[in-house]
């Protein structure tokens, strides 16, 4: 097996381009280069290169993923950049924010700290003291200690009719700074005084939906020690320069002092207001803005035409609620916590849920050609047995199994698979050739609902089985299937199709747990149905009859599409084509038709398809749409399907053969 990426680090050092890129600088260069294969699929990548292992290792975290080293930032080890103001020299791999000296401890930027019911922030260099402004939104607060910064509770977890959840962050519009959190199952409500930030006020923007400004313009630190010095360093706040014990003030509500280049400022917590954008700017030489004086509340507000009664809430969608206030709509927002998924795991919003979350993959096995696999964790191989097979089954609660069975044709070392069978409990389907199917043995019309065990139906040319317990079955009647189960399937499966666990190295574990480097073995411990279920004798094929010499020219011209066509250009950068490639090949050479090459082209065209790259007009590309061209139907006999009639055309979206030239077929939904 080749080396997740070999001595030539050109490739390797490519994978890495964007993680170890200044992000404080912006380059206009253009990276070239190929990105580095691999074939552990799933799995971490040790990158084989003494520069990148010596000064980097800590920085980052690479993984296979669909062919190619994917590498990530490791932001915990490293320390997060995202919006510093003031970036200091690096140190090895990782960017340095400025930190914050306070009473003899440093402190990293982005940290906070409490001091005597203080609130201590650092940021890029300045610490900012404040005290937060407690609020209580309801008629009779407790006092309790040990809640949100030790304010008062309300009783039930609910502002603005919003219900806000265990752990949870809540906001209101007219108070972005005001954080309200359940803890405990009481409501505790808080406003905290923004930073004070480094840079110039010009260079300050505040994100949709933030309370407080972020430096724009990151800058590097101008103030660098002298060396054998013990000068004391000055601050710059803005574009003003503080000498080292000076006091100087920020704004009306902050007062700072420069101890030895650390700004430490003690800012004010203006009260909170409910007024929202009807609050009066601060009088001269004030902190704070105020609310206006109301002469009369309303009895009602009237939103959208309709009237709420004052006190009455209603729902704006699963994450903001509003209530009535004297007239005045008054609404709270959940705040989504920031997450990042594992590489086996997808952020998904789900139906009446505020918030996304990361949610197991399905997964998905696929069988086609002269058979190739790509098991559910990806792993890749091929096995031309000839008999009956257990391909995929829940080996822990036995809730479903499925079994192909693979034809020879009359060749002494191809196969194709003629059927698959889904048997749930009592009942068995069988999806044959020309997409025939059955239930218990006899033969059904389309579409078909088995209630209670699965639906069936016959969409633009395939068929799709759709089981209530989370298996699906996509079918071809011409050897093409796809098997896709839900993600609480995980580390329950056994079969051709692995056992789902993430990892793709132990798929090759036989029916008595024994892990093989052997397809041939592996696949012939999955047999079922003895010797009767077989359509030749058994013996492990040999690849110096599989292809001649003549053929192999003609096979790899079939075949280097993957690399060549325009409509693969996009995927390719997605999802590495070396393995259908090979198999493309493999086919090319045992097969005496025309297109059996397009098994794989198909199946590579549905994986791009599934990462967001569709290839447009790959069939007629590939010479699988229209007639075969001329030095390859030379002196080709063809037997079974090897020789498909001119005019069979294969569908571009799905990647699956239309049934005629007037159907289209859709991709298979995923299930949740």
């Amino acid at each position: 097996m080749r080396a997740p990426c070999t001595a030539r680090a050109a490739a390797c050092l490519l994978a890495l381009a964007a993680v170890l890129t200044n992000s404080i600088v912006a380059s206009t260069d253009v990276i070239k280069g190929q990105r580095a294969p691999c074939s552990n699929e799933g799995e971490p990548v040790r990158l084989q290169d003494s520069r990148l292992e010596q000064g980097f290792s800590s920085c980052f975290r690479c993984i296979c993923k669909n062919g190619f080293v994917e590498c990530r930032s490791e932001g915990e080890e490293c320390g997060l950049m995202d919006d510093c103001a003031v970036v200091m020299p690096r140190e090895g791999c990782c960017s340095r924010c400025k930190g914050c000296w306070y009473n003899g401890t440093e402190h990293a930027s982005h940290t906070e700290w409490g001091e005597e019911g203080k609130v201590l922030r650092c940021e890029a260099g300045v610490v900012t003291i404040s005290r937060p402004e407690c609020y209580a939104p309801c008629d009779r607060p407790k006092h309790q200690r040990h809640t949100h910064y030790n304010c008062p509770v309300c009783d039930e977890c609910v502002i603005n009719g919003q219900r806000v959840w265990e752990g949870r962050d809540v906001r209101i519009p007219e108070e972005p700074c005001l954080s309200c959190r359940c803890v405990r199952g009481a409501l505790s409500c808080a406003k905290r005084a923004c930073p004070v930030l480094p840079c110039p006020r010009a260079h300050h923007y505040t994100p949709a939906g933030e309370c407080c400004p972020r430096c724009s313009h990151p800058t590097a630190d101008k103030i660098l020690p002298i060396s054998g010095s013990m000068v004391a360093k000055p601050c710059i706040i803005g574009k003003e320069y503080h000498g080292h014990l000076s006091a100087f003030r920020v704004d009306p509500c902050t007062d700072c002092t420069c101890m030895n280049g650390t700004a430490v400022c003690t800012r004010h917590t203006c009260p909170v207001l409910t007024c929202g954008a009807r609050a009066l700017p601060p009088q001269p030489g004030k902190c704070c803005p105020e609310c206006p004086q109301v002469e009369e509340a309303k009895a009602a507000c009237i939103i959208g035409g309709k009237v709420y009664q004052d006190g009455e809430t209603w729902q704006l969608d699963a994450c903001k609620s509003c209530e009535c206030h004297g007239g005045e709509p008054r609404c709270a927002m959940e705040r989504c916590p920031s997450i990042t998924c594992r590489s086996d795991q997808t952020l998904r919003q789900l139906p009446g849920q505020c918030c996304p979350k990361c949610i197991d993959i399905d997964g998905i096995c696929t069988v086609f050609g002269d058979p190739h696999y790509k098991t559910f964790d990806g792993k890749f191989y091929s096995f031309q047995g000839s008999c009956k097979y257990q391909l995929a089954s829940d080996c822990v609660n036995n809730t479903f199994s499925i079994r192909i069975s693979n034809d020879a044709r009359n060749t002494l070392h191809s196969s194709w698979t003629r059927t698959a069978t889904l048997r749930i409990g009592a009942t068995k389907i069988n999806m044959g050739k020309k997409m025939r199917i059955k239930v218990n043995g006899k033969r059904v019309a389309l579409p078909h609902k088995e209630i209670g065990v699965a639906e069936i139906t016959r969409s633009n040319g395939s068929v799709l089985l759709k089981a209530e317990i989370g298996v699906q079955m996509l079918w071809d009647g011409d050897g093409f299937l796809e098997v896709t189960v839900s993600s609480v399937y995980k580390g329950k499966l056994c079969g051709l199709c692995g056992n789902f666990n993430s990892v793709a190295r132990d798929d090759m574990r036989t029916r008595d747990g024994k892990l093989l480097n052997d397809t041939w073995r592996f696949g012939t411990s999955w047999r079922v149905g003895g010797k009767r279920a077989c359509t030749r004798k058994q013996e492990r094929p040999g690849m110096a009859s599989r292809c001649r010499q003549s053929k192999i020219s003609k096979a790899r011209r079939l075949c280097r599409g993957f690399l060549r066509y325009d409509a693969f250009s996009e995927c390719g950068a997605k999802v590495n084509p070396r393995n259908y490639r090979e198999a493309c090949e493999l086919d090319a050479c045992g097969c005496s038709g025309t297109r059996c090459h397009c098994a794989a082209y198909r199946a590579y065209a549905r994986e791009c398809t599934r990462v967001g790259a569709e290839p447009a007009g790959w069939a007629r590309a590939a010479w699988c749409d229209g007639a075969p061209p001329p030095w390859l139907s030379q002196r080709r006999r063809s037997f079974g399907r090897a020789n498909k009639p001119k005019g069979t055309d294969f569908l571009d979206f799905s990647s699956i053969p239309k049934l005629n030239n007037s159907r289209t077929r859709p991709p298979p939904p995923i299930l949740h």
